[in-house]
């Protein structure tokens, strides 16, 4: 087991010793701003994003849920929004979900807007046409979000 007639050079490290790639995320874990971290800086996220801690910039994810005790003072692109936070800033995004701890200063443009008895909601609410939703649910990714959020009249139109 420790024979001293064999080593390997030192050119061509042992399988043991490689340092082995960083493992991919998996597709159902979420990334997490825990409660103690402080984020000053956009955030672009393709996947679920849960903010417990303070955001100071905009957010882009494909789900987003602001917990309870969290801050958040930017904008929020997605495709679903879940608060039970607070956000000073736009949200958009097809489905908004506002739980009775959450606070939301700003407008808030959507599809479908649940909010519960006690929330605190101080903007306006402008729901989606139905061109808008539609191109938000058959795109795969967040590009189709902000397609279907732009105001009407500013999309570009297809040379022909």
């Amino acid at each position: 087991m420790f024979s001293h007639g064999s080593k390997s050079s030192p050119e061509t490290p042992s399988p043991a010793r490689e340092t082995p790639a960083p493992a991919a995320r998996p597709s159902g874990e979420p990334s997490i701003i825990s409660a103690d971290l402080r984020v000053v800086g956009d955030l672009h996220c393709s996947g679920d994003l849960q903010v417990k801690g303070n955001v100071e910039g905009d957010i882009k994810s494909r789900s987003v849920t602001i917990g309870s005790g969290a801050h958040v003072q930017g904008s929020v692109i997605a495709e679903t929004v879940h608060i039970s936070g607070s956000i000073e800033g736009e949200i958009k995004a097809p489905a908004v979900s506002v739980a009775k701890s959450g606070r939301v200063v700003g407008d808030i443009i959507h599809q479908t807007l649940a909010v519960e008895a006690g929330a605190h909601l101080d903007g306006h609410c402008r729901r989606m046409d139905s061109k808008q939703a539609k191109a938000a649910e058959t795109g795969a990714g967040l590009s189709s979000v902000k397609a279907a959020t732009a105001p009407l009249g500013t999309e570009k139109k297809a040379a022909g």
